[in-house]
């Protein structure tokens, strides 16, 4: 038996693991936190030092956690800087990664719409809205506007201006590890609002990404709508067979 409830059911390690991601998802173990050992783990889980081993193994595999001998087990930084590019697939003309820098911020807290709490959960009653616009090579390159859970993320419309790298900022913050993301792309013309904010031409052809963000809980915590230029930058997905 254990604050996170009884590991009764089979298979043991499953049960052992299910319970320490949901200290990681609720911030009770934090990144960089060293573990106690496996015998002192097993004692707490009820379980065998086997069985918490089997566990640990299978979050290292997962990345959730990270061994290294003198160090032992801490919990992994799950989304480090580089993660923010790894969600993002934009080439400049030369096929280098057009990295994104911000150019103007704004950020908000307001009551969620119906379509919101359908998507972000009944009990996201407001959300924090972030809208930028990021640039590549000093001309406007991205108009980015994204919405999170505001009782996830408190006080996130204070601290402006945000990192850059959003994902890590998340993590530290908030204990929110972006683990998985979801995009649909498709072609869109510029409207008023982002012909201005991207100093285009209205009716100028963009690139649409829809993009719905996921934790370690399979929870979605972002939804994002962003319109990229198209004359300076190209979308690139490499695919590989497994």
């Amino acid at each position: 038996m254990t604050q996170d409830g009884p590991l009764v059911a089979q298979p043991l390690y499953r049960r052992a693991e299910a319970a320490m991601v949901a200290r990681i998802v609720g911030a009770v173990w934090t990144p960089g936190m060293r573990l106690p050992n496996e015998f002192a783990l097993a004692r707490e889980f009820g379980v065998s030092q086997g069985t918490i081993r089997k566990a640990l193994t299978a979050l290292e595999e997962r990345g959730l956690l990270a061994r290294s001998p003198g160090r032992g087990t801490t919990v992994a930084r799950t989304t480090p800087a580089e993660a923010l590019f790894a969600f993002f697939r934009l080439r400049d003309a030369g096929g280098r990664m057009a990295t994104p820098e911000p150019m103007e911020e704004r950020v908000a807290r307001r009551p969620a719409t119906d379509a919101e709490r359908a998507e972000l959960g009944a009990d996201c009653a407001e959300v924090c809205v972030l809208e930028r616009v990021r640039g590549h090579a000093g001309a406007p390159l991205a108009l980015e506007a994204m919405r999170l859970p505001a009782h996830l993320t408190p006080g996130m419309e204070r601290e402006t201006p945000l990192p850059n790298s959003l994902y890590p900022y998340l993590q530290d913050r908030f204990g929110l590890a972006i683990m998985r993301a979801a995009e649909a792309v498709t072609a869109a013309l510029a409207d008023a609002r982002a012909a201005r904010r991207l100093d285009v031409a209205v009716g100028t052809p963009l690139l649409r990404v829809e993009r719905r963000a996921f934790d370690l809980a399979d929870r979605l915590v972002e939804l994002r709508e962003s319109f990229y230029r198209t004359d300076t930058a190209h979308y690139a997905v490499d695919l590989a067979r497994s």
